[in-house]
């Protein structure tokens, strides 16, 4: 996937800023993002070798677990109080990149999993993202055996 290799370049870029010269709150923001971002990346490493594996029911288990950390760190990041602290921020561009890459790395999942919709024993697969707060939805329609 494209975008997993957009996250590591994200958790790169954050391990260079430091938190030197930046307010507690930004470097609350890193620390945050950092771990988020860590642990979205194990669980996208876990989606793909089930998909790999054609292990059917650990892909969906790491699928839901990934949009579950998306949706942590997309609500976190969306706060009004983190928010204000990134638009005057040396971090903002780096945040407003996360959110970027979350939504391309969440496409990806999804048009990973429609192509197996099939071998997966799935009838359907929804996907919806609210604005308030902001999170992605996903809806899995399982066939009747």
């Amino acid at each position: 996937m494209e975008s997993k290799e957009k996250v590591k370049e994200l958790l790169n870029n954050l391990d260079k800023i430091g938190g030197i010269g930046l307010s507690v709150a930004e470097q609350g923001i890193i620390a945050f993002s950092k771990m988020q971002l860590k642990k979205i990346l194990e669980s996208v490493e876990k989606f793909e070798n089930s998909i790999k594996d054609k292990n059917w029911d650990q892909s969906i288990v790491s699928l839901i677990g990934t949009v579950e950390k998306v949706n942590i760190l997309y609500a976190y990041l969306m706060q009004p109080s983190v928010l204000s602290s990134l638009m005057s921020s040396k971090v903002g561009e780096i945040a407003e990149s996360s959110l970027d890459v979350l939504t391309d790395l969440m496409g990806e999942a999804i048009t990973t999993m429609k192509r197996n919709l099939k071998e997966m024993g799935l009838e359907t697969l929804s996907v919806s993202m609210n604005s308030s707060p902001p999170t992605f939805n996903i809806s899995l329609s399982i066939k009747s055996q």
